[in-house]
C-alpha cells in the first residue's frame, strides 16, 4: 500500500499544471469544482503553509487539507472570502478535490452558513427562547431539515442585526426566522452573528467593502500566462470585472505564503475577458508596457499579486 501511495504521489499532476483537475481554468464558477462536499467544522488555517485543519461535523474525523490560492469562496453573502476570516469551530460548507488516494487533498471552495442557507431557501426557525439561549430548527420553506431543534447560546459579543440595523436586544420570539453564524465551543453552539432576512443586504454590503479593502491592500492573485497576458484567479472574478482598458497595474512576485514581497513590474490593461460561466471564472487580462523578460521569468505557475490603480 505504501508503495502504491508513493507511486501515486510521484505521478500526481501539480495543481498549477494546466492538465490538473484543480487548475484555475477548471473553476468555471465558484463552487463549480469539488468531488466531496458537505458540512464541516473549521479549526485553523496556517497562513504560512496554506493548509487548514477541518473535521466532519458528524463523527469528528480531522483532515489537514491544502488550501489553493485560487480556492473560491462565498462568505457573509459576498465574493471572495479568505480562509483566515473563518473562526475556529465555525460550521462551514466545504468542497474538496482528491489527489491520488487522498479524498480530501485540496480545499477548492468554501461558503459559510449564511450564504449556504440563504442560497437554498433555508433558515432557522425559533422554537423556544430563554436567557441568552434559544432553540431553533433548520427549515426549508415550511418543512423541517432536522428531526429536532438545536440549542444555541448567544456569544457575549454577539452581533444582532434586525431590520437592517445593529441592535443590542435580539428580541427573540417563537417562530422567528433567522440566519446565523455560529461556532462549536465544546458541546455548545455559540452564535456570533444573528440576523433576519431584512438585514442580509446590509451584511453583504459590509462584506463587499471588506473584500475591496483587502484587494486594495493585498492585490488579486494570478499567474503570468506569457509576455503580455495575465490569468487572474477565479476567486477574484468580481473585482477583476472592474478592470478597464488603459488602467495601470502593478504586478508583484510573492513569497511562499503568496504575499506580495518580491520585485514588481508596471503594466497597462489592453483587454479583459472572463472565461468562466456567468462571468465568474478566471479572467484573462492582456497587458502592454510590462518588461517582457520580467514577466517571462514569472511564468510556469508562479503566483503573482496584481494591484489595480484607480481607473
Amino acid at each position: 500500500m505504501r508503495l502504491l501511495l508513493l507511486l501515486a504521489a510521484l505521478q500526481a499532476v501539480p495543481p498549477e499544471d494546466p492538465a490538473s483537475a484543480v487548475h484555475p481554468r477548471k473553476f468555471g464558477t465558484p463552487g463549480g469544482v469539488g468531488e466531496t462536499r458537505g458540512w464541516y467544522v473549521w479549526h485553523s488555517f496556517d497562513a504560512e503553509k496554506w493548509t487548514a485543519d477541518v473535521s466532519r461535523e458528524q463523527g469528528g474525523e480531522h483532515y489537514t487539507v491544502r488550501v489553493l490560492p485560487w480556492t473560491t469562496s462565498y462568505r457573509q453573502l459576498a465574493y471572495p472570502g479568505h480562509p483566515d476570516e473563518l473562526r475556529p469551530g465555525e460550521r462551514v460548507n466545504l468542497f474538496f478535490n482528491p489527489e491520488g488516494a487522498v479524498k480530501r487533498a485540496y480545499l477548492v471552495h468554501f461558503q459559510d452558513e449564511l450564504g449556504q442557507m440563504k442560497g437554498h431557501g433555508h433558515y432557522w426557525s425559533v422554537e423556544e427562547t430563554g436567557d441568552r439561549v434559544f432553540k431553533a430548527r433548520g427549515m426549508s420553506a415550511d418543512k423541517p431539515l432536522d428531526p429536532a431543534a438545536f440549542e444555541f447560546t448567544l456569544d457575549p459579543a454577539v452581533v444582532c442585526r434586525r431590520g437592517g440595523k445593529t441592535v443590542v436586544d435580539p428580541a427573540l420570539a417563537k417562530d422567528d426566522r433567522l440566519y446565523l453564524s455560529w461556532c462549536y465551543e465544546g458541546s455548545k453552539r455559540v452564535v456570533k452573528l444573528l440576523a433576519d432576512a431584512a438585514s442580509l443586504d446590509a451584511i453583504k454590503a459590509g462584506a463587499e467593502q471588506r473584500a475591496r479593502d483587502r484587494v486594495a491592500k493585498e492585490g488579486m492573485a494570478g499567474f503570468v500566462d506569457g509576455d503580455a497576458s495575465l490569468l487572474i484567479f477565479p476567486n477574484y472574478w468580481s473585482q477583476a470585472s472592474a478592470l478597464k482598458p488603459g488602467q495601470k497595474l502593478r504586478i508583484q512576485a510573492t513569497d511562499a505564503a503568496y504575499q506580495a514581497t518580491g520585485p514588481a513590474a508596471e503594466a497597462t490593461v489592453v483587454s479583459r475577458k472572463n472565461v468562466g460561466a456567468y462571468g465568474s471564472g478566471c479572467t484573462e487580462v492582456a497587458v502592454k508596457d510590462a518588461p517582457a523578460d520580467v514577466l517571462r521569468g514569472w511564468t510556469g505557475g508562479k503566483v503573482v499579486r496584481i494591484f489595480a490603480a484607480a481607473p
